[in-house]
């Protein structure tokens, strides 16, 4: 290890150090590591007693703390304590407000887990002192990650934010599983996760390139420019417009527009309005489909009337 002299008890608790290191930060953590044990034994043999010190001394919270738990190392000030025991201060039980609780759960994922159960508290005393003790907000959380994390955790964990929404999106990962990360594949992702979730919402969207690698505008161009895609969620009725040239040249009063123009300033998601091709019910121009039942000019705008009311 490096050009330093090591003890087999110091060789063997760096090792333990780095094996609760995770693995994508072992390259940049190690030469810091290196530095201040060069520094503690001021050219002498690194012992296990050495590099204790440095984890003690030298290594910021909530790192710190959560080592010295997974080696079983007492603090200082524990280990010269009186026996007598003094009650544990009342345990901070947050105010979660929208999704921070959820934006905690995956921060934490994060974590080794032999260090999870340091961290939570660690990170909810900071939490604690950002809200005053009152609501958790989602600023909070972004907030203590982007103040305490480093990289390339913090941006993973923030592209994690991102991609939580109202809708659980979960399913997004085992279908890349089945048919890759390459853009040729892109719609058929799109498909089944439309078909998993109902419709495509911004965090699928955002989720698809964050796990494929392909860029979010092309992920948003596909979505927007094939009609079988829906970026808004079905509502509980289902109404086919027909735009077929018979319905429009019989629509004299303008029944078709009407009830586009009803729709879509309704407030709420009762119904889902889709224009067609020709339905093949000319003689019921303008032919609307509601619910799968045909209807016919003033008879379905009045059905439509009384679904959105």
């Amino acid at each position: 290890m490096a050009d330093l002299k090591w003890s087999s008890d110091g060789k063997e608790m760096f090792g333990k150090i780095m094996a609760i290191v995770p693995e994508a930060m072992r390259d940049a953590v190690k030469p810091m590591l290196f530095g201040f044990l060069e520094k503690r034994a001021a050219g002498k043999t690194i012992t296990a007693e050495i590099v204790a010190a440095m984890v003690q001394n030298d290594l910021p919270e909530p790192q710190r703390t959560g080592i010295m738990q997974a080696l079983g190392m007492k603090k200082p000030e524990e280990q010269s304590a009186p026996a007598t025991e003094t009650p544990p201060a009342p345990a901070f039980t947050p105010q979660w407000q929208g999704k921070s609780e959820m934006m905690f759960s995956q921060m934490l994922e994060e974590v080794p887990e032999a260090l999870r159960g340091v961290f939570r508290g660690k990170l909810l005393e900071i939490l604690r002192q950002k809200s005053k003790g009152g609501l958790v907000t989602e600023t909070y959380v972004t907030e203590v990650v982007q103040e305490i994390v480093p990289e390339p955790f913090k941006s993973k964990i923030l592209k994690k934010f991102s991609e939580i929404g109202e809708v659980d999106i979960s399913v997004i990962d085992s279908i890349i599983a089945k048919h890759g990360t390459t853009q040729d594949k892109l719609t058929f992702i799109l498909h089944e996760a439309q078909e998993a979730i109902g419709y495509l919402p911004p965090e699928a969207l955002r989720a698809i390139s964050n796990k494929t690698g392909i860029y979010l505008s092309t992920v948003y161009n596909v979505a927007t420019f094939y009609k079988a895609f829906r970026l808004e969620p079905k509502g509980l009725h289902h109404v086919k417009l027909c735009g077929g040239t018979a319905c429009h040249l019989k629509d004299r009063e303008g029944i078709a527009q009407n009830i586009e123009h009803l729709i879509q300033n309704t407030p709420g998601n009762k119904v889902t309005l889709e224009k067609t091709l020709c339905l093949g019910c000319c003689d019921c121009a303008p032919a609307v489909v509601i619910d799968d039942e045909v209807s016919q000019g003033k008879e379905a705008k009045d059905r439509i009337k009384k679904l959105l009311s």
